[in-house]
């Protein structure tokens, strides 16, 4: 198979080709038997040299497996390569826990700024990858010591680069990184072992409800259904329904690895691939994740749900999270188990009750005698919701997100595609002390407001930045880069970079409000491995 361009897509485009093929973990472990261990020495019954020990990700064995092929000449069919990742993630995988702090790299969360690591690792590590891609994996001691080799033969330059031709980088890497990856990411054993054992009884549950959010479109609540196959995987049908009137459904195949991880790949009525990339907590039966589409991973809905089958009441979203005074407003409440009773504050009135499941309550309501802007408690049955809904008859202030954004050129009918960047502005209350910005600011609602942008500096403003470097929609906030390659028509003819300032702009009642963001505009991205 041609591992380096399926590579760009990662492992849900493999996913989504396996629909002819049968996915079997068991035969993952008679490849491994057979063709792994023409170079791992061992056996997969008492463990394999190197493979053993090593837990990942889907996603991180994946990208091993893959390696394996560029650069060590194994050869596997589509088939053999999934049934491989499959048994390596099932048996030597990572809990939830473990994973729970770096999702948003799996996710494909766009302009996601990591928190500033160890500085050691920041210096030695984080300067080429994320800190996620360290934080996925469980390694012993000469493991994690085999990688640094690994890393010094195979990008023989790295060591005259900035942050490390200043040091003495390999004899500080094995000496005081690979100890502390050891300490603080080693193979742990005994934890996975005890997840496995917990998880012997555990049945994904066959249907799902979810609340989600996406920058163009705002809220909505989607289903997630499963039907076993014959193989190890399932048969996916989801379908989301927005705040806006808007509907969506997709089908397609859905696996599950190491009891918790969760990949779907989907295809909508227009032929369009997504992926769907989920987090099960096996014990409370609540999911979270992310929606994008296949071949722009920049354009999707954050998600979070729960299982149909909950026997606790557990209230996972109430939305929308204001309520303009005197506006008639749908509200809608997304969980498990709902009860039938829900009282609301005084200044908030019943209009209609439209529709009323275990999983999903929708109401009509309105606002009225709304002085100042406050954040209400909502009791649903015998939970009460603290700060569940706000209303409000003004809006103080609005904030773009995101604050900080990066879009890259590129051509969509080539391999190297454009990155977008939808923006999405949000209003906001100064909240009781009067002032912006601090502590009691209540956040408002989506707001319809005109986008336009402007040069950042002096210099982008020379360049002719806005010429060049993209479009952004006046109404929606999707920006849309230029083509890639060099601009003859641009000094130097240079390529289509840019750095420019994104603005919004909102009027109700002759007031404006207005917002900006910072957005640089820049080359493609051509190493796009699953886990940056």
């Amino acid at each position: 198979m041609n591992s380096t361009n399926l590579s760009k897509l990662g492992l849900g485009f493999l996913l989504s080709s396996m629909s002819l093929f049968a996915v079997d973990a068991n035969m993952g472990a008679k490849v491994i038997d057979t063709k792994c261990t023409a170079c791992h020495t061992g056996a997969i019954e008492d463990g394999l040299s190197r493979i053993s020990d090593q837990r990942k990700t889907p996603e991180g064995w994946y990208m091993t497996v893959s390696r394996m092929q560029r650069l060590h000449g194994l050869s596997l069919s589509t088939q053999e390569e999934e049934n491989v990742i499959k048994y390596l993630s099932d048996n030597q995988g990572l809990t939830p826990d473990e994973i729970k702090p770096f999702e948003y790299v799996l996710d494909k969360t766009p302009n996601f700024q990591e928190a500033q690591a160890d500085t050691m690792l920041s210096e030695m590590c984080i300067r080429c990858h994320s800190n996620a891609r360290i934080g996925l994996q469980r390694r012993t001691e000469g493991e994690w010591d085999r990688l640094v080799n690994f890393h010094v033969g195979q990008f023989i330059s790295f060591e005259i680069q900035a942050q490390a031709r200043d040091r003495d980088w390999f004899g500080i890497a094995q000496k005081e990184l690979v100890p502390y990856l050891e300490k603080t990411y080693g193979l742990q054993s005994k934890k996975w072992i005890e997840y496995k054992n917990s998880m012997k009884d555990y049945t994904l549950p066959s249907s799902w409800t979810f609340y989600g959010h996406n920058s163009l479109d705002g809220d909505f609540t989607a289903t997630l259904s499963l039907e076993k196959e014959n193989d190890e995987s399932y048969k996916a049908i989801y379908e989301a329904s927005y705040l806006n009137g808007k509907t969506f459904k997709a089908e397609g195949k859905a696996i599950l690895y190491s009891g918790s991880e969760l990949r779907v790949s989907l295809k909508d009525n227009n032929n369009k691939r997504f992926q769907q990339i989920l987090h099960i907590n096996p014990k409370e039966s609540i999911i979270e994740g992310r929606l994008y589409e296949t071949l722009h991973h920049e354009i999707g809905s954050s998600l979070k749900g729960v299982s149909d089958n909950k026997e606790v009441t557990y209230i996972t979203k109430i939305y929308p999270s204001a309520l303009k005074a005197g506006e008639k407003t749908k509200l809608v409440i997304v969980g498990s188990n709902l009860p039938k009773s829900i009282d609301l504050p005084k200044n908030i009135k019943v209009i209609n009750q439209i529709s009323s499941t275990k999983n999903r309550i929708e109401i009509e309501v309105v606002a009225q005698n709304i002085s100042d802007t406050k954040a209400y408690d909502l009791k649903i049955g015998d939970i009460v919701v603290k700060n569940a809904i706000a209303a409000y008859n003004k809006i103080d202030y609005m904030k773009i997100t995101p604050d900080y954004a990066i879009a890259r050129y590129g051509e969509e009918t080539e391999k190297i595609k454009k990155e977008f960047t939808q923006f999405e502005a949000i209003g906001f209350s100064n909240g009781a002390d009067g002032k912006k910005g601090t502590a009691d600011d209540i956040k408002l609602s989506q707001l319809p407001v005109l986008w336009n942008m402007k040069p950042y500096d002096e210099q982008a403003k020379e360049d002719r930045d806005i010429m060049y470097a993209g479009s952004i929609d006046r109404y929606t906030g999707l920006f849309t880069p230029s083509e890639g390659g060099y601009n003859p028509t641009r000094k130097l003819m240079a390529n289509n970079v840019g750095n420019l300032t994104v603005t919004a702009t909102y009027i109700e009642n002759n007031k404006k409000l207005e917002a900006q963001s910072h957005l640089i505009v820049t080359v493609p991205k051509f190493v796009n491995p699953p886990i940056n």
